[in-house]
């Protein structure tokens, strides 16, 4: 075995002994112990007691009141919905519904609080029918109309940066209320962003109470004083929006409808949920929830082993010590998490030499920021980013940190037989060995060929150490790859940096030089956009290709997957070749689970970042 394996090898088996000195204190019943007889057992000989009638016992509730889940914490963390970003909200999701759900099984659009749904006359608009009798948690009343229209309009707030805040923004131009319970999204032209942003597959527009909005008393929106909004001359849609109010740093987040609720959110300790009886949907079967934030995983584990919490997402190698014990595990439906690595400082800008920026704190107006289209970055060099390809042993990654179970990630964002993702060509799997494949002596050459072009002695690049909550083993995995990186002559300097400092310089355009670790799912298009354009003037990660870009324009002219199969296709023939990123699993979503508390798990596995989804997916032993 070589070096560089055994080095991947070494960092999973550090790992393991931290936990078991970790979690050397615990212990768990022994399956094989000899039961002991009931006391009321008769002796033998003895005359049996004559039978008597015996009420028949209630049904027994749960083992536990409330169900906790031990996660590693978000990256953001808000009881505004649209502050954290698409990746890091999912703490956040299970309290609010949409218009449009997904079955968790297949991933296929269905009805939620919208009961149907269909294209205007002209081509690109939406209306929705709404279900009727949905109430919001704490007594806020009816969903209507009014409360979908108060929702984008919430979206459209100078603060969310996020890429659904531009769609719903720019492109949607009025959510018309036709009656209580009907509602029309009026958009300037078809854009695919449109219907996905409704819906839950992507996020965004999670529908909250507008009662409760105008009945808090914290009196602030977006950071200034509500009255204020109503001379926003920028947008004088959010003047409808004066007296209604974000809640306070210390209540839960604006009322939604979902079978649970949040009651209380701390972003040291965790989130705790609260069921809805008699839920429209889906009443869950514990009365509580609760995502505990704990960033060591060995900690995790430990408190799963002493019966602390019930469920918890591991790295591979805990997972199966905990297996061990007699816990077991729950894999998500749905193949959709990915996990690759995308290159930070290769921007390249819509215009020949401009990228769009966001500026003005309140403004939201877009302003042309100099760039030049390849900045100086070794980055920028597609034999560099070949040989840092074809330096990973992906393989042995798998199987060292994933028990072999990630799917090869042939293409990124792109899947086959897939409704949702679209665009897929086969010819991918055939030129993956030549093109991406494990070849350290080719990756050599690669790099040699890149600095010379460049006109430099040797490669220097930051690779940052991110603790994700749907990979565990994550910082492992990246130390692994910089010692990869490192056997090809590579200088790699790891580095952890602080969440605020990282979306700061991103939105700023100044990452140079440095490749970012990405875990997250959602919908095909809105990730082909952040991750490879300027198309979305706030989230710069990942190379960016003017002609690609161009093409996804086009893709965005369209109103579902399906009607842009062709032209993604083109697009990712084109990011192939460039070596957009570094492609490496999608990973199954498996969470391990106490078997005397919860006896199954549906969840999808769908939701960008989510550790899990679908809290109403758990069944009570």
């Amino acid at each position: 075995m070589s070096a560089i394996r055994s080095r991947v090898r070494l960092i999973a088996a550090g790992s393991l002994a931290a936990l078991l000195a970790a979690a050397a204190c615990t212990s768990s019943p022994d399956p094989t112990a000899t039961p002991v007889p009931p006391t009321n057992t008769p002796a033998p000989g003895a005359t049996a007691a004559p039978a008597t009638s015996t009420p028949t016992p209630e049904p027994a509730g749960p083992a536990v009141e409330r169900v906790v889940a031990a996660v590693a914490p978000p990256v953001d963390f808000s009881n505004l919905r649209r502050i954290p970003g698409q990746s890091s909200n999912w703490y956040i999701r299970p309290h609010y519904e949409y218009l449009v759900g997904f079955e968790k099984t297949t991933g296929a659009y269905i009805p939620q609080l919208a009961t149907e749904w269909s294209l205007e006359p002209d081509g690109h608009s939406w209306r929705f029918q709404l279900r009727e009798g949905v109430q919001f948690h704490g007594g806020n009343g009816e969903f209507t109309a009014d409360d979908v229209r108060f929702s984008w309009l919430m979206n459209i707030l100078p603060d969310d940066v996020g890429s659904e805040a531009r769609t719903m923004r720019v492109i949607v131009t009025d959510v018309e209320i036709v009656g209580p319970y009907e509602v029309v999204f009026r958009t300037t032209e078809p854009n695919a962003d449109v219907f996905e942003v409704i819906s839950e597959i992507q996020g965004g527009m999670e529908i909250a109470s507008r009662a409760d909005a105008f009945s808090r008393t914290f009196g602030m929106l977006a950071g200034k004083p509500t009255a204020e909004w109503a001379s926003y001359e920028d947008d004088p849609r959010l003047a409808e929006l004066v007296g209604a109010s974000d809640p306070a740093a210390t209540e839960p987040p604006l009322a939604g409808t979902a079978p649970y609720e949040i009651v209380e959110m701390d972003e040291q300790t965790g989130v705790v949920y609260r069921r809805v009886e008699d839920h429209w949907r889906a009443t869950p079967d514990f009365p509580e929830f609760e995502f505990q934030f704990i960033p060591e995983a060995s900690t995790r584990l430990a408190k799963l082993l002493a019966g602390e919490v019930h469920l918890s997402k591991l790295p591979e190698e805990l997972s199966a010590r905990a297996e061990e014990d007699g816990f077991v595990r729950f894999t998500a439906k749905v193949p959709a998490a990915r996990y690759f690595l995308a290159w930070q400082g290769v921007y390249v800008p819509a215009g020949p030499s401009k990228a769009n920026d966001r500026i003005g704190e309140w403004s939201g107006a877009l302003a042309q920021k100099e760039y030049p289209a390849y900045p100086d970055t070794p980055l920028a060099n597609l034999n560099v980013r070949k040989a840092l390809n074809k330096a990973i042993d992906r393989e042995t990654i798998n199987a060292a940190f994933f028990d072999g179970k990630g799917l090869t990630m042939h293409k990124n964002h792109y899947l086959p037989n897939n409704p949702q993702r679209v665009g897929w060509n086969p010819e991918w799997v055939t030129r993956f060995p030549d093109e991406y494949g494990y070849d350290p002596d080719a990756a050599r050459e690669l790099l040699a060929q890149g600095l010379q072009e460049l006109g430099i002695e040797q490669l220097t690049t930051t690779l940052q150490l991110t603790d994700l909550p749907a990979v565990p083993a994550g910082v492992d995995v990246m130390q692994a790859i910089a010692n990869y990186w490192r056997d090809i002559g590579v200088e790699v300097i790891e580095q952890r940096v602080d969440p605020n400092e990282y979306r700061t310089k991103q939105r700023a355009m100044q990452w140079d030089n440095h490749v970012v670790p990405i875990a997250t799912s959602g919908a095909q298009l809105v990730t082909v956009q952040v991750y490879g354009s300027s198309i979305i003037p706030v989230l710069y990660i990942g190379l960016q290709d003017p002609d690609a870009e161009a093409l996804m324009r086009v893709a965005l002219d369209t109103n579902t997957p399906q009607d842009r199969d062709d032209i993604l296709r083109e697009v990712g023939d084109l990011y192939y070749d460039l070596h957009q990123d570094i492609p490496l699993f999608y990973l199954p979503n498996e969470v391990v689970a106490d078997p005397d508390v919860i006896a199954d798990f549906v969840f999808s596995g769908m939701v960008s970042g989510a550790p899990v989804d679908n809290l109403e997916g758990l069944a009570a032993k």
